[in-house]
Formats: C-alpha cells, sequence, structure tokens
C-alpha cells in the first residue's frame, strides 16, 4: 500500500505563500498530472510531497506515517528534479551503483535496458551528457528505481519529440507490468494525456480543480459554429472560454451535452468535439483571473 495523503499543506519562503492550504490524497497504482502556468509553484509542491521541504503548516503522510523527518519511509519515494547535479566525472554506471543502495527495488536491467534504447553510453561521465541525455537520464531513474511513489518534474522537457513519445509508452507499459503511483510536473499534458488517471491544476500554489481524465472528456466540449448562430444558442449553457476567428466561433462549454441539445446543435450546423485538456486550464485560470481570484 502507497498512499500519500496531504492534509492543509502551506509553504512561505523569503515572506511569500509558494503553496497555499493544498489537500489531496493521492491513491497508490495511479498516475497523476499537476499543470499550471509558469507561476503555478508546482516544483515546490514536488518538494514537500517528498519531504525534501518542510510546509510551514499542515502534514503529508505516507500510508498514515507522518512522512517529514521519517527515514524508515523515505526510500519508497523518488524524486530526481531536472537540475540534480553529480559530480562532473561520475560515470553512469557508479550513477546507478549509487541509485541501488537508496531504492531498494532499483531495476537496473531495465536501467542499461533504457540506456541502450536512447543511445547513452553507460560508461559517459555526467559532465559529458547533453542536456536531453541529462533529461533522459533522470526519467530513467525514476523508472528504474521502482519507487512506491515516483515523482518527476516536467520529464524529458529537454528531449526531442520522439524521444518523449518513446519515452512516455515506456512509462505506460513500466506502469502496466509494475504499478505504483507517479505525480507528475508537466507541461506536456496532451502528449501524456493517454497515461493519466487524474489531473490536478494549479494556479500559484492553490489547487482549483482536480479531474480525471474521463471527467475532462464528459463534461468539458467544444461547440463551433456560425458566430450570429452560435450565439443565440448558448445562452443558460456554462461556457467558460470563447475564442473567435472571423465568422466561426468556438466556445468551451463546461456540461453534459445531452441527446436533445446535441439533436438541437445538428440542427444548425454546431460542431461538437473534444476540448484539449490543456485548453481547460487556461479557460478555468481565466476565469479566475476575471474575478480577481488569487
Amino acid at each position: 500500500m502507497s498512499v500519500l495523503v496531504c492534509q492543509n499543506l502551506s509553504y512561505e519562503k523569503n515572506g511569500k505563500q509558494l503553496i497555499k492550504d493544498f489537500s489531496y490524497n493521492f491513491l497508490e497504482k495511479k498516475v497523476y498530472a499537476i499543470i499550471g502556468k509558469s507561476d503555478a509553484n508546482s516544483r515546490d509542491l514536488l518538494n514537500l510531497l517528498c519531504a525534501k521541504n518542510k510546509p510551514s503548516s499542515g502534514d503529508v503522510y505516507l500510508d498514515g506515517k507522518l512522512f517529514w523527518n521519517n527515514g524508515a519511509i523515505d526510500n519508497r519515494v523518488c524524486f530526481i528534479p531536472n537540475d540534480t547535479k553529480f559530480p562532473p566525472h561520475i560515470k553512469l554506471l557508479d550513477i546507478f551503483k549509487l541509485m541501488a543502495t537508496n531504492y531498494p527495488r532499483w531495476d537496473n536491467y531495465y536501467a542499461y535496458e533504457l540506456l541502450n534504447y536512447f543511445g547513452i553510453n553507460p560508461k559517459s561521465r555526467f559532465s559529458a551528457l547533453h542536456n536531453n541525455e541529462k533529461s533522459l537520464l533522470f526519467a530513467i531513474i525514476s523508472l528504474a528505481s521502482k519507487a512506491n511513489i515516483t515523482i518527476m518534474d516536467n520529464p524529458v522537457g529537454d528531449a526531442d519529440l520522439k524521444a518523449r513519445f518513446d519515452f512516455y509508452n515506456f512509462l505506460f507499459k513500466h506502469q502496466a507490468t509494475y504499478p505504483r503511483t507517479f505525480i507528475i510536473s508537466t507541461e506536456l499534458i496532451e502528449e501524456m494525456s493517454f497515461l493519466v488517471d487524474s489531473i490536478l491544476l494549479l494556479d500559484r500554489g492553490v489547487l482549483i480543480e482536480a479531474f480525471t481524465s474521463k471527467e475532462i472528456k464528459q463534461n468539458f466540449c467544444y461547440l463551433t459554429g456560425k458566430t450570429d448562430v452560435l450565439r443565440n444558442l448558448i445562452p443558460g449553457l456554462k461556457i467558460i472560454g470563447y475564442e473567435e476567428h472571423g465568422s466561426t466561433l468556438t466556445v468551451c462549454c463546461s456540461q453534459r451535452i445531452n441527446k436533445d441539445l446535441t439533436r438541437k446543435f445538428q440542427k444548425y450546423f454546431i460542431d461538437i468535439s473534444e476540448v484539449p485538456i490543456q485548453k481547460v486550464l487556461i479557460y478555468l485560470i481565466n476565469l479566475r483571473e476575471r474575478k480577481g481570484i488569487n
């Protein structure tokens, strides 16, 4: 069992509140994505979840045990930040030996398999790696750790499109074989949405919404049609975003469209389509900003 429970987490640094009243239960064997703007402070949240930083208030529990400063359980959580610094001249094979001492479930064979797939020499020195290779290395360590709770911050963000595609598929297959809890902060949610169970929207350290992937597909949709026609059809609907291009209007509706509404929209040639997760985030944050919510 590996359940990470956050109760009213707040975190201040240099007089600035970075995380405010964050409460959430991360259940075992699920993949969670945390998304937000650049000022969402997601990195600060991840540092609290792995007990790198102590919360100013609130607590984090792993399977009912207080996580902060608890050496008996901290090796069950793996977080290798993208700015991790190893000694410049250490070889990757020696980094793997070090990881094996930190994580009791470390899979050395799998780590070498991924290095080989991505064309990275295990005898390479850390200082000789390019940014894209370092990005892949940190992601490989995260998978090979097999830690009960695996936390990742924008994994493979510096890798190219194909490498990211391949890595996300490795993660999907690995999760199916060795299921555990993944908590991933990402700027590329559309690329990895197929493997995510739940999505948390963070705005300036505040959890504003949490959805399952299924709920987003069910509860949000695009309506697209002629501007003058669509504007007459949407009064009474929950609209959270508008995009107008020439004579065409697209609105994001935050409610389920039943059969009667579907027939009505089809009658007037209104197209109904799925909303990208990233756009849902943008519309919800725009709503908060228009309402002046901090």
